[in-house]
C-alpha cells in the first residue's frame, strides 16, 4: 500500500522531504510503528506517512514519533503549522470493536498534529489495483470515484476496490473532486426526464393529474402485474 500511496502523493503536488537526522532518531523497530515517508508541497503542508499494527499501544507509539519530529529543528514552523499523520495498517478481515476504537482514538487526539488512519485488507489491495489498472493519477481515480457504474457496482455488491479507493480520499485530505461535472439541471428535470423515457407525455399527465390516462401509458410486465395484482389481494383482504 505504501507505493500506492507514495504515487497519489506525488501525483499530486507532494515531494519528499530529506528524513536524514529524523530517520536516526527514529528507529524502525519491528512489530512498532515507523515513519516511513515526509511529504512537503508549496503550500507548506506536511504529512507523515507511517506504518504499523493496531495495537493497544498504537497511540503511544504515534505520539513518540511525533515528539521526536516536533524537537527536531530541520522542520520548520510552517510545516508542523500544517501538519497531518497518516497510518497505514494491514488487517486480516473487518475491523473488530478494539481496533474501531483504537481507530477512533487516534483519529480524535487533539496533540501535534491531525491524524488519520488507512486500513485496509490484502484483498482490497488487490481489488484497488485492478480497479485502478495500476493508474494513480489524480485524473484517473476522479474519474472511478465519480463514476455512478463504478458507485452502483459498490453499492450492490459492495466492491472492495471502490471501497478501498473512497477511504483514501476520505484519509488523504488534499484529494477531493474538484473536476467532477456540475449541471443546471435540477432533480425534477431528472424526474421529468425519466418519467418520459417510461412514456412520452406521463411527466407532463402527471403534473395536471390525468390520472385516468396514465394507467393506458404505462406497460407492465406479467411478473409486475402479478406482484401488484397480490399487493392488492392482500389489501381487500386486510380490510375484510
Amino acid at each position: 500500500m505504501i507505493n500506492i500511496i507514495d504515487q497519489i502523493f506525488r501525483n499530486n503536488g507532494f515531494t519528499l522531504m530529506k528524513q536524514s537526522e529524523l530517520e536516526n532518531q527514529i528507529e524502525d523497530v519491528s512489530g512498532k510503528v515507523a515513519l516511513k515517508k515526509i511529504y512537503i508541497n508549496k503550500f507548506d503542508e506536511m504529512y507523515f506517512v507511517v506504518e504499523g499494527n493496531l495495537s493497544k499501544n498504537i497511540l503511544d507509539e504515534i505520539l513518540e514519533i511525533c515528539l521526536e519530529s516536533e524537537k527536531n529543528v530541520e522542520i520548520s514552523k510552517n510545516y508542523k503549522s500544517n501538519w497531518v499523520l497518516v497510518l497505514l495498517t494491514s488487517i486480516e478481515a473487518e475491523l473488530s470493536w478494539n481496533q474501531r476504537k483504537r481507530v477512533l482514538f487516534i483519529e480524535e487526539n487533539k496533540y501535534f498534529c491531525r491524524k488519520y488512519v488507512m486500513w485496509y485488507t490484502a484483498e482490497e489491495k488487490e481489488e484497488l489495483e485492478k480497479l485502478c489498472e495500476s493508474d494513480y493519477s489524480t485524473s484517473n481515480i476522479n474519474s472511478i470515484i465519480e463514476s455512478y457504474s463504478n458507485f452502483s457496482k459498490f453499492k450492490n455488491s459492495e466492491d472492495k476496490g471502490y471501497d478501498c479507493l473512497s477511504r483514501i480520499f476520505v484519509k488523504l485530505p488534499f484529494l477531493n473532486l474538484t473536476d467532477l461535472r456540475t449541471t443546471d439541471k435540477t432533480i425534477l428535470d431528472y424526474i421529468e426526464k425519466e418519467l418520459n423515457d417510461i412514456s412520452k407525455g406521463l411527466a407532463e399527465k402527471l403534473e395536471t393529474g390525468e390520472l385516468e390516462n396514465i394507467e393506458s401509458d404505462i406497460i407492465l410486465s406479467e411478473r409486475e402485474q402479478k406482484s401488484i395484482d397480490k399487493k392488492v389481494a392482500a389489501l381487500i383482504k386486510e380490510k375484510k
